[in-house]
């Protein structure tokens, strides 16, 4: 009887301990269920070079999905009449088996050639594709070109380059020097024999090795006591090329021993030379650094992360409300840092523990923090060319949470998008920003959106957004525009209040207008003007006088206001706390100018424990770190931890409603982005001199490039007209162009400003070159393009020759044709105003 009992205790016991065994394993398996985490996919897309002859340039990455081809503008390759070059892939593991090829023109995105190729070399780890293009390419012109690699697995990926046919490119001379001078200056003793080719100015920022240029002194362009050592491959970026000169970017990563250990850096070098038969030029050279951050190299003496060299003193910190929590971005990664528990996490990076620093580390996105709250809980966005992961090669904008208590990230929603980043990132830089109610606020293609992340509903609050028309504060959490991008019909402000989704209004009085200025100390600036006293400038331009010039907060509530008696503000800068107003003075029904006023504002300075600081020494410059609160001493370098990726269960796109895009008219491009995107030419030549760049148009034209012109230029067939005809210099002027632009003596124009008849006969061919200087425009004139000139308020001249001295214009206004000299001219149009007008072909 006894043993029973024995034996039914034991069996209660056993079944005791399964039910908590496997109960404990059941439990385990639900919470499973409901999170699931994966790591970050490992990079997989393959790689490609062009190749012409012996030389192999322009590194392609490759996209998952289809972009217009006319609008990738990453490098260029120069073709000669062969009119052929190779692709060589780099397979990583992947098993191309053929290659297609479209040949597109820029303008228009139209087909005009396509083909593939399945006959694939095998050279070693790579396969080549020969692509021998069958139509013929017009000189100096530029096409897109897309490439498509086809796999085994039928999987396809799209890398795009645009080509032009230069006949005499001198591409072999022009890399031969560009390369031999990248690794002279690598080496001290070798670096003396480019020691000619530098411009070095007593004036020039010597202190930091972040940034340097063709001015800097010899010793810091020859990277100073660093001596790095170049890791990974180099391959030249060539961005533009003509017969005589060629922009080409060097983008590579370097390690460095210092004080702190072994370091890495991004580096980015610009070079521009000219070629001649008897020598090469180096016109302009700079080169950029940037650190990668490494938490191995934190100053525990100190208590100081190691920013290291950097060209970004302005790097924003988002702290917790009781300073215990940090959180920044540094080099396209997210980190953050616990100071109670001394933890360091890498929230979110494409960089692969095995990099090949090529896939992982391509600069094409970003990183940016929307908020941080006090848990540590991190809302971001990461957008651009997505290098690894789950969309790998597609471009989007991916909106995550992190959860520190879990230590993973949660994408929250995905929009995909058809345009490269760099034209992604001018649009989204303006504004992003998520409140406490889950609501994610975003501007794309001039629109304002509000996305509601728990009931997935997208809205449209505010169309025709440009710079000019919209002001944010992420400080005081609101958002102020007017209800028109056209300023002399805008007669209210919008002030949204970004958490409370409270809405105030700023109106203007009947038959007035109301234009948004900016902001200061997180107060907006506006000002109210009559339309009847709105009027037309010569170059098109509205000069809209402002009687009355307000600050207010985002409750509507006046702090300030500026009035006087017939002085009227046309427009205003703001810096340091101090806004500058441009004025005109009325005298009867005329406006001219005045001197300019000011409204000094109080200064509020606040301080955070946290913050950027400096150090100097012999062998590494000038140093950036970030300094901990004061009284933290920090005893050992912190741990430091990697997320995983939360595992969605439903699908996170959101499809923004298909429209036209809308495309700014001028895009300058330099240094291998974009530089600016403008409305008028004129602003956008400026820019793309200044930083040896191009200006394309919304149709990606180049319509201006800081090129080689010839000594000597005269347009010929070109009728001149004086006043002494009837007509007045302006009208004569504008006439003279449209005849020789058209052909036809016939050609009649209707009065008005310069602009306005330009446009009745040019339609969207016209230029205005306002603001750029004789020089510049007289790239047109070496295009045979005639470039009217205002040399005063009322009269014009048309320029329709140079030489190395001297300009040659008809002015109507004296009925002659007659030689100016090139610094007289200068001085004339500059009186002017510089008020050009030319038009593209």
């Amino acid at each position: 009887m006894m043993k029973y009992v024995y034996r039914t205790l034991i069996l209660l016991c056993i079944f005791a301990g399964s039910l908590y065994y496997f109960g404990k394993d059941i439990q385990e398996e639900v919470s499973d269920i409901e999170i699931r985490t994966v790591e970050m996919g490992e990079t997989t897309f393959p790689l490609i070079t062009i190749r012409l002859k012996d030389y192999e340039i322009n590194q392609l990455h490759g996209y998952s999905t289809n972009l217009n081809a006319n609008i990738v503008r990453e490098n260029i390759t120069p073709l000669d009449s062969s009119q052929s070059f190779d692709v060589v892939i780099n397979e990583k593991g992947n098993n191309v088996k053929r290659v297609i090829y479209e040949l597109r023109a820029l303008a228009d995105n139209k087909l005009i050639e396509t083909n593939t190729i399945n006959a694939l070399e095998k050279e070693e780890e790579y396969k080549t594709a020969r692509i021998k293009l069958s139509e013929a390419l017009s000189p100096d012109t530029e096409y897109a070109v897309k490439i498509t690699l086809v796999t085994s697995e039928s999987q396809k990926m799209n890398y795009y380059t645009r080509i032009k046919r230069v006949d005499n490119s001198y591409y072999k001379e022009k890399l031969n020097f560009i390369m031999n001078f990248h690794t002279s200056i690598l080496d001290k003793k070798k670096a003396e024999e480019i020691k000619t080719f530098l411009e070095p100015k007593a004036g020039s920022d010597n202190t930091s090795l972040a940034y340097v240029d063709i001015h800097s002194s010899f010793d810091l362009v020859s990277w100073g006591n660093l001596e790095p050592k170049v890791v990974g491959p180099i391959v030249p970026d060539v961005e533009e090329i003509n017969t005589d000169t060629a922009s080409v970017v060097l983008r590579y990563m370097v390690s460095g021993e210092t004080e702190s250990g072994t370091e890495y850096y991004y580096v980015s070098e610009f070079y521009r030379v000219r070629y001649t038969d008897t020598r090469m030029y180096l016109l302009n050279y700079d080169r950029k650094i940037e650190s990668v951050f490494d938490i191995n190299l934190t100053s525990l003496a100190k208590s100081q992360f190691k920013i290291g060299i950097t060209n970004q003193s302005d790097m924003k910190l988002f702290t917790s409300t009781e300073n215990n929590k940090l959180s920044f971005v540094r080099e396209r990664e997210l980190w953050y840092y616990n100071l109670l528990e001394n933890k360091a996490v890498r929230v979110f990076s494409f960089r692969q523990e095995n990099t090949d620093y090529v896939r992982d580390i391509y600069p094409e996105h970003d990183v940016q923090i929307l908020n941080m709250d006090d848990d540590g809980n991190i809302d971001f966005m990461v957008y651009g060319y997505m290098n690894r992961g789950v969309y790998e090669g597609r471009v989007g904008i991916v909106f995550y949470k992190y959860y520190s208590s879990d230590n993973r990230i949660e994408e929250l929603v995905y929009l995909p998008m058809n345009i490269p980043y760099e034209v992604l990132k001018e649009e989204l830089d303006s504004f992003s920003y998520k409140n406490k109610l889950n609501v994610f606020y975003f501007t794309i293609n001039h629109k304002i959106y509000s996305y509601n992340l728990t009931t997935k509903a997208a809205e449209v609050i505010a169309s025709d957004i440009t710079g000019d028309n919209f002001v944010v504060s992420m400080k005081e959490h609101f958002l102020a525009w007017e209800n028109s991008s056209n300023q002399a019909e805008a007669t209210e402000i919008n002030i949204l209040d970004l958490e409370t989704q409270s809405m105030e209004k700023i109106t203007a009085l009947t038959g007035e207008c109301i234009n948004l200025l900016g902001k200061i100390d997180d107060n907006i600036i506006y000002g109210f003007a009559k339309v009847s006293d709105v009027t037309t400038a010569l170059d098109g331009s509205q000069l809209i006088p402002m009687y009355k010039i307000e600050i207010a907060d985002k409750n509507n509530t006046v702090l300030k206001e500026y009035r006087k008696n017939k002085y009227y503000v046309t427009d205003t800068m703001i810096a340091d706390n101090v806004i500058t107003l441009k004025r005109v003075k009325k005298a009867g029904s005329d406006f001219t100018q005045a001197e300019e006023d000011f409204i000094l504002n109080r200064v509020i300075t606040s301080t955070s424990p946290f913050s950027l600081t400096t150090r100097v020494t012999d062998k590494m410059l000038t140093e950036y770190y970030i300094t901990l609160p004061s009284g933290f001493e920090m005893s050992k370098v912190p741990a430091t931890e990697t997320t995983v990726n939360t595992v969605i269960k439903e699908d996170t796109t959101l499809r923004l409603e298909e429209s036209k895009r809308q495309t700014e008219p001028y895009t300058v491009y330099a240094r291998g982005g974009i530089e600016g995107i403008y409305e008028e030419a004129g602003e956008a030549i400026v820019r793309a001199y200044n930083r040896i760049g191009i200006v394309v148009d919304n149709k990606q034209r180049i319509i201006w490039e800081r090129a080689v012109r010839s000594t000597l230029k005269e347009i010929r067939g070109i009728t001149p007209i004086y006043t002494s005809h009837g007509s007045d210099s302006v009208t004569a002027s504008v006439t003279m162009l449209l005849q020789y632009r058209s052909g036809s003596s016939e050609t009649k124009v209707k009065k008005g400003t310069v602009y306005e008849m330009l446009r009745e006969g040019l339609k969207d061919s016209v230029l205005n070159l306002t603001g750029c200087t004789l020089e510049q425009v007289l790239y047109y004139v070496n295009k045979n393009h005639p470039v009217i000139a205002m040399k005063n308020g009322k009269d014009a001249v048309l320029i329709i020759g140079y030489d190395a001295y001297n300009i040659t214009v008809i002015d109507p206004s004296i009925n002659r044709t007659m030689k100016i000299g090139l610094k007289d001219g200068t001085s004339l149009f500059e009186g002017a105003g510089n008020i050009f007008f030319s038009y593209m072909q």
